[in-house]
């Protein structure tokens, strides 16, 4: 009996011996198949979440894109707009400075032309040689700048080449260098008086009477 349990037990362990390897090499076949899918199914999934990745950045590229084409055109919108109104209001000071000085010239040449008529009628009504003398006087008056008076109160005008003078009782001109109203602004080196004339240049006379100007700084 002791003896059949024996062999028995002896058996037992030598199948048991010769299933177990088998049993293994198939739980290590089973885990390696299940590794291999689940290497798949990451792989899979990886690639799914790349590609998802790639579309929301692309997305988001050609979002910002879009959005910086229309910032840029609204800047060009405004940028030309804001040109046209410049150029519109420079052409509206010109228009406005050009009839403002064809208004003055306007008022200037008829304040002439009435001063010349009133010189003419006072020279047609004048019958003594005094009062005729003043209004050639006053016919000269329109043409050339007083700019000041001599001591007997004749008036002194500057002419065409800028020289000073009054016109005597005959109706010639006399020319002057320092009259009434003169604007004296400082001397030169030399010690003559520097002059400052209607339309602010600053001059002295020479010894042969011309004008010579010089630098307002002097």
């Amino acid at each position: 009996m002791k003896k059949c349990i024996m062999v028995l037990t002896l058996v037992g362990v030598f199948l048991a011996a010769q299933i177990q390897p088998a049993a293994l090499a198939q739980d290590q076949t089973e885990i390696k198949s299940k590794a291999e899918t689940a290497k798949e199914k990451a792989e899979a999934k990886a690639e799914k979440a790349k590609e998802k990745a790639e579309a929301k950045a692309k997305a988001t590229k050609e979002k910002a894109e879009a959005k910086a084409e229309k910032t840029k055109e609204k800047a060009e919108a405004k940028a030309g707009k804001t040109k046209e109104k410049a150029e519109a209001k420079v052409k509206e000071t010109k228009e406005k400075g050009e009839a403002k000085a064809t208004k003055t010239a306007k008022e200037s040449k008829e304040k002439i032309t009435k001063e010349k008529e009133n010189a003419t009628d006072k020279l047609k009504s004048a019958t003594k040689p005094g009062e005729k003398t003043e209004a050639k006087e006053m016919t000269k008056e329109s043409k050339d700048d007083a700019v000041g008076k001599t001591a007997d109160g004749k008036t002194v005008f500057e002419g065409a080449k800028n020289g000073h003078y009054y016109l005597n009782d005959k109706g010639d001109k006399t020319y002057v260098k320092d009259f009434v109203g003169a604007k004296i602004v400082g001397q030169t080196k030399k010690g003559q008086n520097i002059y400052e004339g209607p339309r602010g240049g600053h001059f002295y006379y020479t010894e042969s009477g011309n004008k010579e100007y010089v630098k307002k700084d002097k």
